[in-house]
């Protein structure tokens, strides 16, 4: 059985590194004044700064915005297993 993947529509506009915003947003898994933790399309982002603040969140369109000085984006995805690599 195959599973369908649906394409998500993900946009990030950062603005001389004080104003981000970014859309595709699944869910915000957590956050500070120094990083944002956010799920997209299945992968994590981490998002780091200082004096960042959510400015607007909304789930179900599932835009974000938010503030401060940004000084890392970093997006991290799902490891195939070792022995899935070797034993295709």
């Amino acid at each position: 059985m195959q599973q369908q993947v649906t394409e998500v529509d993900v946009k990030l506009t950062l603005e001389n590194r004080k104003h981000l915003s970014m859309t595709g947003v699944d869910a915000v898994d957590g956050f500070s004044d120094q990083h944002l933790s956010l799920t997209i399309a299945g992968e994590k982002v981490f998002i780091n700064g200082e004096n960042i603040k959510i400015t607007a969140y909304n789930k179900l369109s599932g835009s974000l915005s938010a503030e401060g000085k940004f000084t890392e984006i970093k997006y991290s995805c799902k490891k195939v297993p070792l022995i899935k690599r070797i034993f295709k």
